[in-house]
């Protein structure tokens, strides 16, 4: 009787050899991380600085090989300007980029990428829109940590600020041209440009202008009118409707006065479009 209440009490033995994946086996460990490695200089460059191709690669490897990445590729653009996002290494890494077989950019200093603001916020952001880090071995710049990713956001307010203040310059550079009379597009048939870009008139073309509207105002139909001048129907719509041949401007679906002579008598114009 004795023995068996004792075995009522007794604790279950649990295996000594019970590991944590068996406690836990939905748990793996992450992926190791695929870096795409940049360099680049310049002839003039190596010869000044003496950052050659061979050191930033060794050093980008040595970055890795502590923080347990695995290079994926390097990317090397030998001779080749910072000046410009026209590079053929870097064209096939923002290509693998695209295609998502590297999970982190990794360059020896942020200059060897691109020295102009524009077009590294325009590469960053490519690489951002991709789920892609992107990493500096000289600089405190590391977008796999918070720090990193608030340099994302810092650079996404710049990128907004630069298309903003374009925007700006081209709208002010329309309203200039508008102020002063002159044509924002290509100079339509009847028109072409002189040595100071103003619009004159083409008297051989004119004369295919005013009959197009000639015959439209007597009642002869667009398809007739196309066959005798071998013109796309999209392309006589495009001069009937075009206010350039009563010597007007259109800009934001607004009327302005242009600094040109007008082909067209402004009553006929409107008695075509107004039917």
């Amino acid at each position: 009787m004795v023995a068996t209440q004792k075995s009522l009490f007794q604790t279950p033995k649990i295996p000594l050899n019970t590991s944590k994946t068996a406690l836990n086996p939905s748990s793996d460990p992450p992926p190791t991380p695929k870096v795409g490695i940049y360099v680049r200089v310049s002839t003039e460059e190596q010869a000044k600085e003496g950052i050659s191709i061979d050191a930033q690669i060794d050093r980008c490897q040595a970055y890795c090989k502590a923080r347990g990445w695995q290079v994926f590729k390097i990317y090397t653009d030998a001779g080749y300007s910072a000046g410009t996002l026209s590079r053929p290494a870097l064209k096939d890494l923002l290509e693998d980029a695209r295609t998502k077989q590297l999970n982190i950019l990794l360059v020896y200093k942020i200059d060897r990428f691109s020295r102009k603001l524009q077009d590294l916020i325009s590469a960053l952001e490519h690489l951002k829109a991709q789920n892609i880090n992107f990493t500096s071995v000289t600089e405190q710049i590391d977008t796999t940590t918070a720090m990193g990713e608030a340099f994302f956001q810092i650079i996404g307010v710049f990128a907004q600020l630069e298309r903003g203040m374009v925007k700006e310059r081209v709208e002010l550079a329309f309203d200039k041209k508008i102020s002063t009379g002159e044509l924002l597009n290509r100079a339509p048939l009847g028109y072409t440009y002189n040595d100071q870009r103003k619009l004159v008139i083409n008297s051989t073309e004119a004369v295919i202008v005013k009959e197009i509207f000639q015959m439209a105002a007597t009642g002869i139909s667009y398809k007739d009118i196309c066959a005798q001048f071998r013109l796309p129907t999209s392309t006589y719509y495009e001069i009937i409707k075009n206010p350039t041949y009563i010597g007007k401007i259109q800009y934001r679906n607004k009327l302005y006065q242009g600094t040109h002579k007008p082909i067209i008598d402004e009553s006929l114009f409107f008695q075509i479009n107004n039917k």
